[in-house]
């Protein structure tokens, strides 16, 4: 099994389990995003957005993470995480100007 794989020059090996479309109208511009969730060689799962928000306090790009037991709960801490960002920014909807993607090979 993939888990136990221990390879020369491999610090780590990470699964892409899943791939979600999250859309909010009204607060993204082009109104969806992409969650990306990996799973780790230990069974806990990461998730991540294709978009990051251009923070207030300094204007660098950061993406929503979150981290769970499941695909679903690394889900939704990845949304909370990423709603939180908005609401600590005061930000009710992005614009072009506000993000920035991924680069699409990233994703």
């Amino acid at each position: 099994m993939w888990h136990n794989l221990k390879l020369e020059n491999v610090g780590k090996i990470e699964k892409t389990v899943a791939e979600f479309t999250v859309w909010m109208v009204g607060v993204l511009p082009y109104a969806k995003m992409r969650v990306k969730i990996f799973e780790n060689q230990l069974g806990m799962y990461t998730g991540r957005t294709d978009l990051a928000i251009k923070r207030k306090f300094d204007g660098s790009p950061e993406n929503g993470l979150g981290d769970g037991r499941s695909i679903e709960e690394a889900l939704e801490n990845t949304i909370n995480n990423f709603n939180e960002m908005l609401k600590t920014d005061g930000i009710d909807e992005l614009t072009e100007d506000d993000i920035e993607y991924s680069e699409w090979s990233d994703f």
